[in-house]
């Protein structure tokens, strides 16, 4: 090989360094952008979501929900700092870590990268007003790292072998890191869900708490007053002696009477200060022996249809069950004002999961189970959701109280089971009672 020979095998080898080294750092530089830009992204969407769930906390000024919401955020080892701010950028809650402070006051929507962290800052709006800022700072690839790969490649010019190696390695290293990120995501939004879940049950509690209380001492000062004008008219009666045109009168105003004692009873049940007489009662022969009044109640028009498959017994108040029994078969045919088919059915079931829309207070366990469906109008999922409130009710003016299924709902809790609605807007309702088995039955 003379001289100049070895010419072309160097300018071949300078033109394959460059060209691996071109390659290499454009590569390191779309990884590096790519995962700035998924970095960015992520951030933003867990700015978007803390904003989204703190709004209510920003507006009511509640620094106890806000510190939690923020709290959460600290299970991502990616994330530095994080404030919640009020409409006047003052520091709500927040946190940081590493040496990073929060500033004062954020500013508006801003994304701010620097060379090691990116900073994101989004409002939080409520009915298209901003009430808020939400503020969130990660941190990026450090420099030093990035200074290592860049050198990284100057030795890998040499040792091409090595290149597909360690740009396999860092690709898989960016692969992990955005999959734990997708985790910690969608572990967030586990726990909002359920946090959501839980406020909106602890709400529904203390409303039908509160609505107890209140019906409790009403019913009570009612029924006080029934007693009076029922004694007053036994005074009115033995004064006029025997006649036939007031012993009329008479008679039908304490039959009324009676009536609206049994109502305060059942106002009482409801907010459980009228003790229960639990017996116990199988459901299928309560429906067997309800049938006639069942068909009277439910009208011409309606076709019934029983399965009577439930062996087992339940304990409950006998007289209350039965006037549950009528309010569900009465509340069927006002779904079904043009006729329909109404289905009465009993069964034995045993339960590990809860069914739909009952959380914590259910006990797995064995139950026997009361259905009764129609298929009539059906219900909307709004409608649904508060149709064990009371006073609530879709009935026109002077048809309906509201207090049909709220009492259900009371009798059937108080009596340690469970109520379930399901419906369909034109495909009619199915109102499932589930009652604890007798343990005492064989």
């Amino acid at each position: 090989m003379t001289g100049h020979d070895w010419y072309p095998s160097v300018i071949g080898a300078l033109i394959a360094a460059a060209l691996l080294l071109t390659v290499g750092v454009l590569m390191a530089v779309y990884e590096e952008q790519l995962y700035s830009a998924q970095q960015v992204k992520n951030v933003r969407e867990q700015a978007q979501i803390l904003a989204a769930s703190v709004t209510a906390a920003i507006v009511f000024d509640d620094q106890r929900a806000a510190k939690e919401y923020v709290d959460a955020l600290t299970a991502n080892p990616e994330l530095r700092a994080g404030g919640v701010y009020d409409d006047q950028n003052h520091l709500l809650a927040g946190f940081s870590r590493g040496g990073t402070h929060l500033p004062l006051g954020p500013g508006k929507e801003t994304t701010l990268i620097g060379p090691d962290f990116v900073e994101v800052t989004v409002p939080a709006s409520q009915n298209g007003t901003r009430v808020g800022t939400v503020l969130l700072r990660a941190v990026t690839e450090p420099v030093e790292r990035r200074y290592a790969r860049y050198g990284g490649l100057i030795l890998l010019v040499i040792m091409g072998a090595l290149v597909i190696a360690v740009l396999s390695i860092s690709q898989a290293a960016l692969s992990r890191r955005a999959e734990q990120l997708a985790t910690v995501n969608n572990r967030l939004h586990q726990e909002m869900e359920e946090r959501r879940k839980t406020e909106e049950a602890l709400r529904q509690s203390h409303k039908m708490e509160a609505v107890g209380q209140l019906s409790g001492g009403i019913a009570h000062d009612f029924n006080n007053l029934i007693m009076i004008v029922k004694g007053n008219l036994l005074l009115l009666k033995r004064k006029l002696g025997s006649s036939g045109t007031a012993d009329k009168y008479i008679v039908a105003a304490d039959e009324a009477l009676n009536r609206a004692a049994h109502l305060t009873q059942r106002i009482l049940a409801f907010s459980r200060r009228q003790p229960l007489t639990p017996q116990r009662v199988q459901l299928s022969t309560m429906i067997k022996g309800l049938s006639e009044l069942i068909r009277h109640s439910a009208g011409e028009k309606v076709e019934i249809t029983t399965r009577l498959d439930g062996r087992w017994s339940a304990r409950c108040d006998i007289n209350q069950m039965e006037n549950v029994i009528l309010n569900l078969a009465i509340n069927a045919r006002d779904a079904m004002p043009d006729g329909g088919r109404l289905t009465i059915a009993t069964s034995d079931v045993t339960l590990s999961v809860p069914p739909p829309d009952l959380g914590e207070e259910f006990v797995p366990g064995a139950y026997a189970s009361l259905a009764v469906s129609d298929t009539g109008i059906g219900m909307s999922d709004e409608v649904r959701r508060r149709a064990v409130d009371p006073f609530f009710t879709t009935k026109p003016l002077g048809k309906g109280t509201g207090l049909g299924l709220s009492m259900t709902f009371g009798f059937v809790r108080q009596s340690g089971g469970h109520l379930v609605i399901e419906s369909t807007p034109g495909d009619g309702t199915t109102i499932t009672i589930l009652l604890p088995r007798d343990k005492d039955t064989a």
